[in-house]
């Protein structure tokens, strides 16, 4: 593979898509959302339109409404930096989208 960086994102927003097509008319789906002028981005941003509104899908099951999420490639490590990572930008999202 070398220095070919490969673009895993459209993919796991499309797989996502795929994956919560029952409720798909009932989510909103914001792709590398940009919490900043910066280059923090939320990998898959997902709203659900209404509060009361029951997923199919298992993962579904677990949404509330604004939910975040990080896709990790296969060479990327879940450890407690990703779990800081994905914490903080639940942080500065509530933040942001409560100032706008």
């Amino acid at each position: 593979m070398g220095d070919t960086k490969i673009q895993w994102h459209p993919g796991f927003v499309a797989a996502m898509s795929l994956e919560f097509e029952d409720n798909r008319d009932n989510l909103i789906f914001e792709k590398e959302y940009n919490l900043n002028t910066g280059p923090l981005e939320i990998d898959l941003l997902v709203i659900k339109k209404e509060p009361g509104v029951r997923m199919v899908n298992d993962i579904g099951k677990l949404f509330r409404g604004h939910n975040i999420m990080e896709y990790k490639s296969p060479e990327d490590h879940m450890d407690i930096d990703a779990f800081y990572k994905a914490t903080a930008y639940g942080c500065l999202y509530k933040e942001l989208s409560t100032n706008n």
